[in-house]
């Protein structure tokens, strides 16, 4: 026996490479999972642009690369850097594993990963965005180019594609990807223990998040120096895909009817998309008092909490809007269109309202009907808790991602 273990060596750490555009978005995103993994032995390496997000990631004892991704989509020129960029990456790190993170890094690196001969690759879609949709030359043949590499990744044995909805699973077969290298896993996973709703003074429950199927949730209270007035909230970038604009004229509607509502656009203006809301647009809109654009903000869940419905009229082929998730999580109910990704969380008259897509019409009503009736509200807003509870925390979506 002695013997036996004298001539065993150590067993070698496992790593794990993640690839993902922005540090920011993996901090949002993907830290939990990044945490469990870690706790499991892994060794953590995370390819990203590396900014300030980046600092704390270091501090948590993951190692960051920073990588030098295109910006702004998938130009040829941009996209062959980034490729030889990760073939680098990839071939110094020799990962036992490379996890890839949205569309753009799925398409990059799933490239440079075969051409490092790299073995196993996970492959997290979380969303196909607003080229899947649109139906100018450029999108449709961007989605061409986006297909063929699909199609040609779906026949490597050792690449399996993570989904966030049904509708991608669907798509991802129409690509090729068989069943067995194929697992819907609904969104990034959200922290309850932070979003959680406000509960009042009165009700004896304190700021906690629930935690189970038996929490009895209340109409959230507002912060001590918070509006009084019925607010709707927009989580997103500033993209005209994204719904902002519609969100603006439903404003512009309803305050037409003498409607006093409070709109708040939570979210940066992305410089890099040609889809992009200008500055000017913003702060137009801002300086009319229809809304107010707070750009990029750190307290979300404060503000949620302050907020009484959570709005994402989104047109994008979406994953599971986490935006939307932390918003039920505090318990708001929530009005979106009938988009994949989308729809698998929004409810319509359990979670909220979906509504058909660039109806500016429907979303006022949705948003009216849902400020006019605080037991609605409510009813809604538990329901939207309750489900991210029960599907949707960090625990059991990593637990899932694990598994995989």
């Amino acid at each position: 026996m002695t013997r036996l273990f004298a001539n065993t060596s150590p067993k070698k750490r496992k790593k794990l490479l993640f690839v993902c555009s922005e540090d920011w978005y993996f901090v949002s995103h993907r830290l939990a999972l990044a945490r469990a993994a870690q706790m499991r032995g892994w060794e953590i390496v995370i390819a990203c642009r590396a900014n300030e997000a980046a600092i704390d990631l270091r501090e948590e004892g993951f190692r960051v690369i920073d990588l030098k991704i295109a910006r702004g989509g998938l130009s040829p020129i941009s996209s062959l850097r980034t490729i030889m960029n990760l073939w680098a990456i990839i071939r110094q790190e020799r990962p036992d594993i490379v996890f890839n993170i949205a569309i753009q890094c799925v398409v990059l690196s799933s490239i440079a990963t075969s051409l490092s001969g790299c073995r196993k690759t996970v492959n997290l879609i979380t969303g196909l965005g607003s080229t899947f949709v649109a139906t100018n030359l450029k999108s449709r043949w961007v989605r061409r180019a986006i297909g063929a590499i699909l199609w040609i990744i779906s026949k490597r044995k050792s690449v399996h594609v993570i989904v966030q909805n049904h509708d991608d699973a669907k798509l991802m077969k129409d690509f090729g990807f068989a069943s067995s290298r194929l697992t819907v896993v609904l969104g990034s996973g959200v922290d309850i223990t932070t979003f959680s709703p406000r509960r009042s003074a009165i009700s004896g429950a304190d700021d906690n998040a629930a935690t189970g199927a038996n929490d009895v949730l209340v109409v959230p209270e507002r912060a001590s120096g918070s509006s009084s007035r019925l607010t709707a909230i927009f989580v997103a970038r500033m993209l005209w895909a994204k719904g902002v604009g519609d969100v603006v004229a439903a404003a512009k509607m309803l305050r037409e009817k003498g409607r006093d509502y409070r709109f708040l656009l939570v979210g940066s203006a992305d410089a890099f998309s040609a889809d992009k809301v200008d500055l000017s647009k913003l702060q137009q809109w801002h300086d009319e008092g229809v809304v107010e654009w707070l750009g990029r903000r750190s307290d979300i869940v404060e503000l949620l909490q302050q907020s009484d419905v959570a709005l994402l009229p989104s047109y994008y082929r979406e994953g599971v809007p986490k935006a939307l998730l932390e918003a039920a999580s505090c318990g708001l109910p929530l009005v979106a269109c009938d988009v994949p990704g989308s729809r698998e969380i929004v409810r319509n008259g359990s979670t909220g309202f979906l509504i058909p897509a660039r109806n500016q019409e429907a979303l006022a009503q949705a948003i009216e009907t849902l400020m006019e009736d605080a037991h609605l509200r409510k009813i809604m807003g538990d329901n939207a808790c309750q489900m991210v509870v029960d599907e949707h925390s960090d625990e059991k979506i990593v637990a899932k991602t694990m598994a995989i």
